[in-house]
């Protein structure tokens, strides 16, 4: 399963910036965009239709040549390995761990 997201950049020029998160690809929509990967040397423009594959772990910026300019972000989640299965079990633990309470119910347990 595929999650796809599209997004509108009303500002030409202003570029938004992510660090890019496994399987991400951005496919055009509408108008020119201008991307850049961080430590590559060339930036990258493409047209409606053009479709690229983001590398993982990059931090990339993005901004459109004219107003409106329309794009689609595809992400297709990392298959569960043994280290993503323990990642995600230390995340649960951290924030079950910070909704426990003292024995009033509604006061966060302070430790000295």
């Amino acid at each position: 399963m595929r999650e796809l997201r599209t997004f509108e950049l009303d500002e030409p020029g202003k570029p938004v910036s992510w660090r890019v998160r496994h399987g991400q690809s951005v496919a055009v929509l509408e108008g020119r965009l201008w991307l850049t990967i961080e430590g590559q040397a060339a930036d990258i423009w493409l047209r409606p239709g053009d479709v690229f594959a983001l590398p993982e772990g990059a931090q990339v910026w993005l901004s459109g040549e004219s107003p409106l300019a329309r794009f689609q972000l595809a992400e297709t989640p990392a298959p569960l390995s043994l280290e993503r299965a323990a990642a995600i079990a230390r995340q649960l633990l951290r924030r079950w761990r910070a909704r426990k309470t003292d024995a009033f119910g509604d006061c966060p347990q302070i430790h000295a």
